[in-house]
């Protein structure tokens, strides 16, 4: 309705102006001629008896439809040729990567089509600066992150080949170093694969019902054989005795719970305790990982969700910053959101709302 109204308005201008250019252009003809028959007949000059004949009437005419002519022309090339050269012009800087580009399009003369698409166009731009930023930014971490664990391993690697007569315990702790370094880089080539799988979805082709709350239990065991070893914090799980089905990604959920519960693991101090609790309503579900941790500062919680980002910019906590990214994309993916509440020194806590 409201495009319809914009059409209607833009037409009954365009008429309005059509029309007023016709008048303006017709009146000026008549008494420029007038003037000029006025001037020539005080003079002497011009007997206006004898101009009202059908050939000066004709010429009259000629001359008014010419000028009409140049006047529609000029129109055009104002209300839809300049406007069509600028997207032209501005397409082509796009193509040639220039996402700066922005066109401009107002005033009421302009074609709501044209509006629309300048608007469209202006959006597009936007996304794929965005985007350019986004991938560039990707490489370099990427490159960054992988330049890394490579540059250690063929360190010790070379001390090793060097020194054939170096200590048992020193030759230990560097191929203890080796093995951690290529656990890491391989970690690092799954995420990025698993990421990139993620991200190229668009729509969840495996959506099916299962057990949300047994998912939960089960995620829980995991990360806690994993931690067991090295450190001992405990997981409390406050799931209810109510069972709970979720229509959604099995698969991908069980990688969003993983991964937030490893990061409290990680980020707890010994002895300490991370929560998952889980709230089922009629129109949403929410699981809540909760732990005892540092906390995030402000500043870091803006991009706490970017790939390769990392809180703890010591590095003494392992990881590689892609967990998070995953979680927000899988999120996404089923329509939900994932929120977080942190301050320093009280610990962080994650809040994934699915809807159903």
């Amino acid at each position: 309705m409201l495009n319809k109204l914009k059409h209607w308005l833009f037409t009954f201008n365009l008429t309005v102006l059509l029309v007023f250019n016709l008048f303006f252009i017709i009146v000026a003809v008549l008494a420029a001629v007038a003037a000029a028959v006025l001037i020539g007949s005080q003079l002497g000059l011009v007997d206006w008896t004898r101009l009202l004949t059908p050939a000066a009437v004709s010429i009259l005419i000629y001359a008014i439809a010419i000028l009409i002519g140049i006047s529609m022309v000029v129109m055009i090339q104002k209300v839809i040729l300049n406007p069509v050269r600028s997207m032209v012009g501005a397409m082509q800087r796009l193509a040639t990567g220039d996402f700066s580009v922005r066109m401009t399009c107002q005033g009421w003369m302009r074609p709501l089509e044209l509006r629309e698409f300048t608007a469209a166009f202006n959006t597009a731009a936007e996304e794929l600066g965005s985007t350019e930023l986004l991938r560039k930014d990707f490489i370099n971490n990427f490159s960054h992150e992988f330049k890394t664990p490579i540059t250690s391993l063929g360190g010790f690697a070379d001390l090793l080949l060097e020194d054939e007569e170096m200590p048992a315990e020193e030759r230990r702790e560097y191929l203890g170093i080796i093995s951690s370094e290529s656990h890491r880089l391989a970690a690092l080539a799954n995420s990025v694969l698993a990421l990139s799988r993620v991200e190229a979805q668009t729509i969840l082709t495996d959506a099916a019902p299962f057990p949300l709350a047994e998912q939960l239990r089960q995620s829980a065991l995991v990360v806690e054989q994993k931690w067991a070893r090295r450190k001992k914090v405990s997981l409390a799980v406050e799931l209810g005795e109510e069972e709970c089905l979720y229509t959604g990604s099995e698969a991908l959920l069980q990688e969003v719970w993983v991964n937030l519960l490893d990061n409290a693991v990680k980020f707890s101090p010994e002895g300490g305790v991370v929560t998952l609790s889980l709230q089922n309503s009629p129109d949403a579900v929410c699981v809540t990982v909760t732990d005892q941790g540092p906390g995030i500062e402000p500043q870091a919680q803006a991009r706490i969700f970017d790939q390769f980002y990392q809180a703890d910019t010591s590095h003494k906590t392992e990881g590689n910053g892609l967990g998070l990214a995953m979680v927000r994309k899988i999120v996404a993916l089923h329509r939900g959101d994932v929120t977080l509440q942190s301050r320093p020194g009280q610990g962080a806590a994650f809040t994934v709302r699915l809807p159903r």
